[in-house]
């Protein structure tokens, strides 16, 4: 099983109106049919609740390092699923089709994760499993170059979508 992690922008404590959640609860709607877990990671989840509910987790990032990484750690760490398939509100919804193509690609790979473009690989739409937990884990307490750290000690699968999309840190 699979779970769906929707990252959010980080807030700066403000309260945020119906149309900023727009995009998480429209994300949220196009998931329900295809994925039994979704999980929400924003740094104020309360902001949140009100438009989420039960449709999905809300979860929190453990550290405070302001990239995805650290989202991306919470989220496999208290996955119920073994596989979490990475989205971002910001971003659009590239299509249940295209999750099916990444993680018939990482099975068939045997890899701890499908990662989009090998050239300049990012987080967006990549299909990590737990494995990965301790490595996220170094890459978050290192001080430079975090993204490429984590590549560099993971086994990943590449693939490449039509437009670029972008997850950096």
């Amino acid at each position: 099983m699979t779970a769906a992690v929707i990252l959010t922008e980080i807030s700066d404590s403000k309260s945020l109106s119906k149309e900023d959640k727009s995009a998480v609860v429209s994300l949220i709607n196009e998931l329900k049919p295809y994925f039994k877990e979704i999980i929400v990671i924003n740094d104020q989840p309360a902001v949140y609740l009100p438009y989420v509910k039960d449709t999905a987790r809300i979860l929190t990032p453990y550290y405070k390092v302001r990239d995805p990484l650290s989202s991306i750690h919470a989220a496999i760490s208290l996955a119920i699923s073994d596989d979490v398939w990475v989205l971002h509100e910001a971003f659009p919804f590239p299509g249940i089709k295209t999750f099916k193509e990444i993680m018939l690609m990482k099975e068939s790979s045997g890899s701890q994760c499908a990662v989009y473009d090998k050239k300049n690989p990012s987080l967006l739409y990549s299909i990590l499993d737990k494995s990965v937990l301790s490595v996220l884990y170094k890459a978050i307490h290192t001080n430079s170059n975090r993204l490429d750290l984590f590549f560099n000690q993971t086994d990943c699968t590449y693939f490449s979508l039509q437009k670029k999309k972008s997850l950096q840190t």
